[in-house]
């Protein structure tokens, strides 16, 4: 997964197949047709999740107590997943029905936290 934080406003965006801004406007990208690829405009640092690390750690959310750790890390400036063009040259994309998998991630994970049964902590069960 890959985001971008403005650095004018310090809003975080996820990239979609559809062109996503943050909240001053300054930000803005998409991913390509391929869903690897992307390109973004403005003031911005890319960042990027670990998918499957990022997914496990959703599925294994606990209750109480600290949390499931997973890697995320800056996306270096030359890298050729991800193009930083000007504002004038970004073209804006707009694409209601393209499905990045997020939603199906996030499904996943809840289910496979109600498999788990969490003890009560407040009363005594063997």
């Amino acid at each position: 997964m890959k985001l971008l934080l403005c650095n004018s406003c310090e809003d975080i965006v996820k990239l979609s197949k559809t062109t996503r801004t943050c909240q001053c406007g300054a930000t803005g990208g998409h991913y390509k047709e391929d869903g690897v690829n992307a390109v973004y405009y403005g003031n911005a640092t890319t960042i990027g999740f670990a998918n499957s690390e990022f997914k496990y750690a959703l599925a294994n959310r606990p209750r109480y107590g600290s949390g499931v750790e997973f890697t995320a890390f800056v996306i270096p400036d030359n890298v050729p997943t991800i193009t930083h063009v000007d504002i004038e040259d970004y073209e804006e994309v707009v694409d209601y029905y393209w499905d990045d998998g997020f939603d199906d991630m996030m499904e996943e994970a809840e289910l496979a936290k109600k498999q788990v049964k969490l003890k009560n902590v407040f009363k005594d069960e063997e």
